[in-house]
């Protein structure tokens, strides 16, 4: 999806009340601001990655107005909406928190495009109910049986470890 840059509050007002419930990012950034350069080409791979999200870029220097709405006071700062009600907002140029923010409030309203788990028992192309996946249980290799590590964050990843090494070091002084 291409981004929109706000060039005035009566631009983001008619793009804000045309959908009421759906999820709009607005990123506050500046010309002279390092940290908003480097977050600019995740923004961008977002709004690829996020298509039914409306993704907004606002330069506070060309209108303050906007920011002033908002109360932004540092760059990046990007506000999440639905409507015109705000709902989040993160500070800073960190690309975890961003993407993290912006996979809760777009799952949480149905409009994200990213694949996730199914829930419910599914059915068969017959119409009958889907047979139960067993395929954990019939490979029983790690690489089945880790898969899912690779998408965790890194620094859960890391947390995890150093609880293993810690409860392996308590098992062996016992």
């Amino acid at each position: 999806m291409t981004i929109t840059h706000l060039n005035s509050l009566s631009q983001l007002d008619g793009i804000l009340s045309k959908e009421k419930d759906k999820l709009s990012v607005i990123d506050f950034h500046a010309t002279w601001c390092g940290p908003c350069h480097a977050i600019a080409p995740a923004y961008d791979a977002l709004s690829k990655q996020f298509p039914t999200v409306n993704f907004l870029k606002c330069d506070v220097d060309a209108a303050s107005e906007v920011a002033g709405r908002y109360s932004v006071s540092a760059m990046p700062t990007f506000i999440f909406l639905k409507g015109s009600t705000k709902v989040d907002q993160v500070r800073g140029a960190n690309k975890a928190a961003l993407e993290s923010t912006l996979r809760k409030h777009a799952t949480s309203s149905g409009s994200s495009s990213s694949s996730g788990a199914f829930s419910g028992k599914g059915q068969t192309l017959g119409g009958g109910a889907a047979p139960p996946d067993l395929v954990g249980e019939a490979k029983g290799t790690l690489d089945t049986a880790f898969a899912g590590l690779n998408q965790l964050d890194p620094q859960v990843k890391i947390f995890g470890g150093l609880l293993v090494l810690y409860l392996a070091f308590w098992y062996l002084q016992g």
